[in-house]
């Protein structure tokens, strides 16, 4: 799950930095802060198993 999650998370800076349309790249940012925020969290429940 972590390896899909840092997969949007690239697509996602991807757009932010090459992206043309304004709204996509607003919505590319806040996916990559929440799929970065879920990736730490899995790695808080693996790290108590």
């Amino acid at each position: 799950m972590i390896a899909h999650h840092q997969g949007a998370i690239e697509m996602a800076r991807t757009e932010q930095a090459a992206g043309s349309n304004p709204r996509a790249k607003e919505l590319a940012g806040a996916m990559a802060a929440t799929q970065q925020a879920e990736v730490e969290q899995l790695r808080r429940i693996l790290g108590r198993l």
